[in-house]
């Protein structure tokens, strides 16, 4: 028989053994998650433009409320039933309008016949987009538009109203810390988190900073984000100079 105190060391060696398995297994679910998210995003990224435009949804035209007249046509829902009724798709697969819909268009637009009296543009006063150098390279889309688009936009609007800076913070947000993650379980690190852009509402003196987050109007983190998408986001959002 063990003596008390060799059963409470053996009790304390197994509570320490389950609570690091409990934690690898949460580490484990964690990244499984971003591989997940990841993939989720390199093939909408990859393909979503040409897969919208196969179903007749235009990307850059279609804002979202226009969607939701979808679910109201019941000449559409009928012919979608019975389109799934017959196997769905090419591929099998069940049709969805609305949801194909849905991934195809843009929030920041509006339907001016739906919406007459609604209007976008000009509704924020200031944009800041924010990226971590080190990891840029992962976020080509947005690294493109640095490199190619930024100007256009400055031109139209001004730097009193839009700049890119890099970012200052480093491992701070739930972003960053999958990223660090991926890197430590030999994920190859990614460096910080995506890029982030702030969108807000009035003006500041001295201008906004990254610091200044909790007070923007929408934070808009560009993961997925297409280079032309993000400026004609900017071109809308932001009044010209």
């Amino acid at each position: 028989n063990r003596s008390p105190q060799s059963r409470s060391l053996l009790n304390s060696k197994t509570s320490k053994n389950t609570r690091t398995l409990d934690m690898i297994q949460r580490m484990m679910n964690m990244l499984l998650m971003l591989i997940i998210s990841c993939c989720r995003v390199r093939l909408a990224t990859a393909v979503s433009e040409e897969w919208c435009l196969e179903r007749g949804f235009d990307p850059s035209n279609l804002s979202c409320d226009t969607c939701e007249l979808l679910d109201e046509s019941t000449t559409l829902q009928s012919l979608q039933k019975e389109k799934n009724s017959a196997g769905g798709d090419d591929s099998g697969e069940p049709i969805d309008l609305s949801a194909e819909c849905l991934s195809c268009c843009q929030d920041y637009k509006v339907n001016p016949i739906l919406h007459p009296d609604q209007s976008l543009r000009g509704k924020y006063r200031y944009a800041l987009l924010t990226y971590d150098e080190n990891s840029l390279d992962h976020y080509g889309e947005i690294k493109d538009f640095i490199e190619r688009d930024m100007d256009d936009v400055l031109s139209f609007k001004g730097e009193h109203r839009f700049q890119a800076v890099k970012s200052e913070k480093s491992g701070g947000g739930p972003d960053n810390q999958m990223m660090m993650m991926m890197g430590m379980m030999g994920g190859g690190g990614f460096g910080g988190g995506p890029p982030k852009l702030m969108l807000f509402e009035k003006q500041k003196k001295g201008g906004w900073s990254e610091e200044d987050e909790e007070e923007a109007g929408e934070v808009i983190t560009l993961r997925g984000w297409k280079r032309e998408d993000v400026k004609d986001m900017l071109l809308i959002l932001l009044p010209n100079a």
